[in-house]
């Protein structure tokens, strides 16, 4: 049995206006198809720097890195669990996942692993502590390399 192309929709989520508008419109499709949503965030190391990592003051031996990768992980978590509560609301069937990594690889990696059938994904999203306009890089490079059908939402 094949699956449909609105079976099983990836959401890569990060709390930008772009990812909220794209999780609107994918719980609008996943509700008139019955679609199983997946939210999912990635956090990336090399977006989070630590307020003293600029002078210099990231060697201390506590590890100021791995606890703004935990807090972030948190965070994220936090942010998908009251979002996929929200689905479910709706009657949506909704779950999520946090991973770290590349954001783009994960993306991909992950909608492999669970058969995505289309991704809906944010033209822009966030990036550190503040926005920063990267040209929609993860967007397009998640529509260029995935071999999935990708609605970019602007």
């Amino acid at each position: 049995m094949s699956k449909k192309i609105f079976d099983e929709i990836l959401l890569p989520y990060d709390g930008s206006r772009f990812s909220k508008k794209a999780l609107e419109k994918a719980v609008d499709i996943s509700k008139r198809f019955g679609s199983r949503l997946h939210l999912l965030t990635v956090v990336n190391l090399s977006y989070i720097q630590p307020p003293g990592g600029l002078l210099g003051m990231t060697r201390s031996s506590n590890n100021p890195a791995k606890r703004f990768l935990n807090a972030s992980r948190l965070d994220a978590e936090k942010a998908l669990s009251e979002q996929t509560r929200l689905c479910k609301i709706q009657e949506v069937k909704a779950d999520y996942s946090v991973r770290v990594g590349n954001i783009t690889e994960q993306i991909l990696k992950f909608a492999k692993q669970k058969k995505i059938t289309l991704i809906i994904i944010g033209s822009q999203g966030l990036h550190g502590f503040g926005k920063l306009k990267t040209l929609g890089s993860t967007s397009r490079k998640v529509s260029e390399l995935a071999n999935y059908p990708v609605l970019i939402i602007r």
